[in-house]
């Protein structure tokens, strides 16, 4: 498997950053705004690509800014901030609805999850032969 400098750089930095991760709650959805994408109602993150590897649960949880336009399938998980992981998709929706979506704080899990209810995605998580999580599964 080929590593990028980015994937190094994210890894050793998320690896160092271990020791300051503290458990925050949730806010809810405020200031995000979507066109046609399903949000699940008031359905949780919380078991959303769950792990115990901290390092990617922190990165799950960062928040950012986003604004995507006319996203489809093929292209979103190209986008910052998600593209810093692999992703093994397959039978991704062709000519779907596109994801248009606008947040001011939102953590890359509830994104995730929120691309999931708008394609009908399933989303889980493979390890490695150590057990660590490698890549994020998507199915159509």
């Amino acid at each position: 498997m080929h590593m990028n400098p980015l994937n190094v750089w994210l890894a050793a930095a998320l690896a160092a950053s271990v020791p300051l991760l503290t458990s925050c709650p949730e806010s809810g959805p405020s200031g995000g705004a979507s066109s046609g994408a399903a949000t699940g109602g008031s359905q949780s993150t919380a078991g959303f690509l769950a792990t115990n590897y901290t390092p990617l649960a922190k990165w799950l949880d960062e928040a950012f800014n986003v604004d995507y336009k006319h996203m489809t399938p093929q292209l979103i998980f190209d986008q910052v901030p998600l593209n810093d992981i692999h992703y093994q998709t397959s039978n991704l929706p062709t000519n779907a609805a596109p994801f248009n979506f606008s947040h001011s704080n939102i953590t890359r899990r509830d994104l995730l999850r929120r691309i999931a209810n708008h394609w009908n995605l399933k989303m889980s998580l493979v390890t490695d032969a150590s057990g660590n999580p490698s890549a994020v599964k998507v199915e159509g």
